[in-house]
């Protein structure tokens, strides 16, 4: 494979790395993922909140839980937010069930999980400003079927996206929004390609331990959430309205898609810094 088509540079680089240790929660910056045996990272999303009917929940119910930044220490999960002391989860957790929402049958589906207890519950419902608690989710529900493992941007489509908001006068998206896993931007000096991860196969991450490929599996369909400010948790719809709007531009199904999911194989490390090749499907 070539390392260009025409005047375009095929490889671009890791400007950034997130975990997301609690399910729509804030993320955490780290400068390594690790790849585990589902192929996402490993401690992402292993935890999750539950809404008062027992199921888990995202920012679309609850905004200001983008508000909540985890933190692991050892065994043990530490929540904290502005203004307010952490809280810890217990050293021991009380086995539950959780429901989880699958695309792929339309029902609910049932998990085992741990509660962490009504301490974290009653800090987290000050937080939300809702009934909600913390569950480590089960093996089986983390890797579902169905269920997606990484998620990548690409820089060149945030600055596309911040052209049009800044157009209409609006302050451009904190790429947080879009809750990646990965973010992409090409070589320096670069611009790249706007929208070029939706035709990309695969990445073929580089590094001098040998080549990690990612293989891309599906365009990220996106959901209200980057319309939740991270800093904030307020709610304004005109980021998700401009993700829509670019969105009936170049897809004729009408889906709002910004971004693609993909998976790598157990025990690759992916760094901040790292280059990638990427291996396009057209």
């Amino acid at each position: 494979m070539t390392d260009s088509i025409a005047d375009f540079s095929l490889t671009c680089a890791a400007t950034a790395l997130y975990l997301y240790p609690v399910k729509a929660c804030a993320p955490v910056p780290v400068q390594e993922l690790v790849l585990d045996a589902r192929g996402g990272a490993l401690g992402d999303r292993g935890w999750a909140i539950v809404n008062a009917r027992g199921e888990v929940t995202w920012q679309g119910e609850f905004p200001r839980l983008a508000l909540v930044h985890p933190r692991v220490a050892g065994a043990r999960l530490h929540l904290g937010t502005p203004g307010a002391p952490e809280v810890a989860t217990p050293p021991e957790l009380v086995a539950c069930e959780v429901k989880m929402w699958s695309d792929l049958k339309a029902r609910h589906e049932v998990f085992a999980a741990a509660d962490a207890g009504d301490a974290v519950a009653d800090w987290l419902a000050q937080v939300a400003g809702a009934p909600v608690r913390l569950v480590r989710l089960g093996d089986a529900a983390v890797a579902r079927e169905g269920s997606n493992a990484l998620h990548l941007v690409f820089a060149p489509s945030v600055d596309a996206v911040d052209a049009r908001l800044a157009a209409a006068g609006r302050p451009g998206a904190d790429p947080r929004r879009y809750r990646p896993n990965i973010v992409l931007s090409g070589p320096a000096g670069e611009d790249g390609v706007e929208f070029i991860e939706e035709s990309v196969a695969a990445l073929e991450w580089l590094r001098a331990d040998g080549t990690t490929r990612l293989e891309v599996t599906a365009p990220c369909v996106r959901c209200p959430v980057p319309n939740v400010d991270p800093e904030s948790g307020l709610v304004d719809a005109t980021v998700g309205d401009t993700l829509a709007r670019m969105s009936r531009q170049r897809r004729a199904d009408g889906a709002t898609v910004f971004g693609v999911y993909a998976r790598g194989p157990a025990g690759a490390r992916l760094r901040v810094g790292d280059s990638a090749r990427m291996a396009l499907s057209f």
